[in-house]
């Protein structure tokens, strides 16, 4: 939890690198519920650095989770199989 508060505090600040980096260095050691708030944290990070790239990595492994997540959906094609109704 601190570090999903350090992240989310790092973008509040307008730092969405310094939280992009936080956010790589704890992805691997996290649980299974944090990793999936971080990669969401990551994405938006990734946006607010405009870092394409890193952004679309972050929704194509959240679209493996859930893939009808409204936040994922400009980069990745939503199926109709994947909605949720």
């Amino acid at each position: 939890m601190e570090t999903l508060l350090k992240v989310a505090q790092l973008r509040v600040q307008g730092k969405p690198d310094e939280a992009l980096a936080h956010v790589e260095a704890h992805l691997q050691t996290a649980s299974d519920s944090q990793r999936f708030l971080l990669m969401l944290q990551g994405l938006y990070a990734a946006e607010e650095a405009a870092n394409d790239s890193k952004a679309r990595s972050y929704a194509s492994d959240l679209a493996d989770i859930d893939a009808s997540l409204r936040s994922i959906q400009p980069y990745v094609a939503l199926r109709p199989e994947d909605l949720k109704l």
